[in-house]
């Protein structure tokens, strides 16, 4: 089924087209997760083969997403990012010893360690949706 619904021009008049564009991925985007939480609520309340999603159902997505905000998971890679990220930090401080940066085999490694961390760092700051 497809949904459609317009903005009345006093609304909307000001809007360039890029921010149309932007305005319609972004409603899209909000009803289709009022939609995933009351097709969700439907599922917890009736546990038939016989789903129905009624005003009210979509009444109480509404006002659950509003509440509690739905978010995204957060993809695989940034949380693998995130794990290295945390490690490499822990490792890097266990690993800062001025007394022993005299030998070159262990500079090397705590440069290493180091850089994994900035690394990562960088990559999940730049890859965080929130950042957007």
């Amino acid at each position: 089924m497809k949904i459609e619904f317009d903005i009345s021009g006093e609304k909307s008049q000001n809007l360039s087209q890029s921010a149309s564009s932007e305005l319609t991925r972004v409603s899209k985007e909000y009803v289709e997760d009022v939609l995933d939480e009351a097709n969700r609520l439907e599922a917890s309340r009736n546990d038939s083969s016989n789903h129905e999603i009624t005003a009210a159902i979509i009444n109480d997505a509404v006002l659950y997403t509003k509440k509690y905000r739905l978010r995204k998971r957060k993809p695989t890679n940034i949380i693998i990012a995130q794990v290295v990220a945390f490690i490499s930090s822990v490792f890097t401080g266990g690993l800062f010893d001025t007394d022993k940066f005299k030998d070159l085999g262990y500079i090397i490694l705590f440069l290493f360690v180091f850089l994994v961390a900035v690394v990562s760092s960088v990559f999940i700051i730049f890859k965080d949706n929130s950042n957007e």
